[in-house]
């Protein structure tokens, strides 16, 4: 199942920690410019500074690698901060340019003077972890948004063995894990899970900064990754 969906930041693959599950389909990246822009410069050197998302990191990182070996007098830093956190510092001048999920509003492009260019495509996607469970599980959307709210609580609960029929699936309570505040990965997910549960849209709706009613948080991508990793009966969501 592929949905489309919106959102700005770039694709590296992640180690995922025992299943991934393509639920969401290709996402929009953008960048946001301030208008009023400065560079800063170091000696020689200009020094472009961005912040935002942690899933567009590892590739403007390469990208500065390779764009450093054709002209060394540009350079770039990029702080993964969050896409809330990257759209209020652009907005504020404390930068070039920001990257995240979360697509500005019309009052955050009018105050911040602002505009969005897409960068790359990428998806988000659910991960888990069942040790035990050696096939690759199929969880609907409606599934994946009970879960996230907290309705359905082990992994063998009725809603996922309807759709798993031939696996045996373990009496182990599901470990959510989430992201805080200010996550384009949160904009993105509650983007998707709105759109196949009114429930879920009712309750949560789609938000960066949604008020999850279960899980423990992960900061990072790669925080979420390793917590699903080492966390048997988990579930997350990352970039593929």
């Amino acid at each position: 199942m592929k949905v489309p969906a919106r959102f700005w930041a770039p694709i590296i693959g992640q180690q995922r920690s025992s299943r991934c599950l393509l639920l969401h389909g290709c996402l929009l990246s953008l960048f946001a410019l301030g208008l009023h822009g400065t560079f800063s410069k170091a000696q020689n050197a200009v020094v472009l500074v961005g912040s935002g998302s942690s899933v567009p990191a590892p590739l403007y990182n390469r990208w500065t690698q390779e764009y450093g070996k054709r002209n060394p007098n540009i350079q770039m830093h990029y702080l993964p901060v969050g896409t809330s956190e990257g759209i209020k510092e652009i907005s504020h001048g404390a930068g070039d340019f920001g990257a995240g999920e979360a697509q500005l509003t019309d009052k955050e492009r009018e105050e911040g003077s602002l505009i969005e260019l897409p960068v790359v495509l990428i998806g988000i996607v659910p991960i888990y972890n069942l040790p035990d469970v050696h096939q690759e599980l199929r969880l609907s959307g409606e599934v994946l948004a009970g879960i996230f709210l907290g309705d359905v609580k082990t992994w063998n609960a009725p809603q996922i063995v309807k759709l798993n029929p031939e696996i045996t699936l373990p009496n182990l309570p599901i470990q959510v894990i989430n992201r805080p505040a200010g996550k384009g990965s949160n904009y993105v997910f509650t983007d998707f899970l709105s759109k196949v549960s009114s429930k879920f849209r009712a309750q949560l709706g789609v938000s960066p900064s949604p008020k999850w009613p279960v899980g423990t948080p992960a900061e990072r991508s790669s925080d979420m990754a390793d917590k699903v990793k080492n966390s048997p009966g988990s579930i997350g969501y990352v970039e593929y």
